[in-house]
């Protein structure tokens, strides 16, 4: 009458979670690093060009710093690249549905 309530058996799982959220986090914190040390990079680049240089571009005449024009095509270059990437992803991705 004395009987303890059984307790239920436990299995031991290995689970590749934890370890996929260790390295996810610092895929994060590496990524967040570089970004610093991007950033720093470029502020030191454009402090130190700052020459002005005399830009036309689509009907604008511009006299900047030339770190800071070249830091504009930078991006503008990026932004060129992220949105071509864009359209042939998407054209990919509508091409395998047909």
């Amino acid at each position: 009458m004395n009987e303890r309530p059984q307790q239920p058996e436990t299995t031991t799982t290995t689970s590749t979670q934890p370890a996929a959220r260790s390295s996810h986090s610092a895929t994060r914190i590496l990524t967040g690093v570089a970004a610093v040390f991007l950033v720093i990079a470029l502020v030191i680049f454009v402090l130190q060009n700052t020459e002005k240089a005399h830009v036309e571009f689509l009907g604008l005449n511009l006299d900047v710093a030339q770190g800071v024009s070249l830091l504009l095509a930078a991006i503008i270059g990026f932004l060129i690249a992220v949105l071509g990437n864009g359209v042939m992803r998407l054209r990919r991705r509508v091409h395998n549905r047909h």
